[in-house]
């Protein structure tokens, strides 16, 4: 887990490494804010979750789906 400043965003990355053989996702991104919560159906989030096969790749993810909510 590594924490980030990007135009005055904290940001945190996580290397994930899934146990499946495709390595797209292996890197997720999130703001510090970030929440989930759980209901019957299972985990969900309101806030956006950057994936990438690097940590680069999911920051990207992240902070273009950041720019599409403003």
């Amino acid at each position: 887990m590594a924490q980030h400043q990007i135009n005055g965003v904290k940001v945190i990355t996580s290397f994930d490494y899934p146990p499946i053989p495709i390595r797209s996702m292996d890197w997720s991104a999130v703001t510090d804010d970030y929440d989930c919560d759980c209901d019957q159906d299972g985990f969900f989030s309101t806030h956006p979750v950057g994936h990438g096969a690097t940590e680069e790749e999911a920051i990207a993810d992240l902070m273009e789906q950041i720019e599409e909510r403003a």
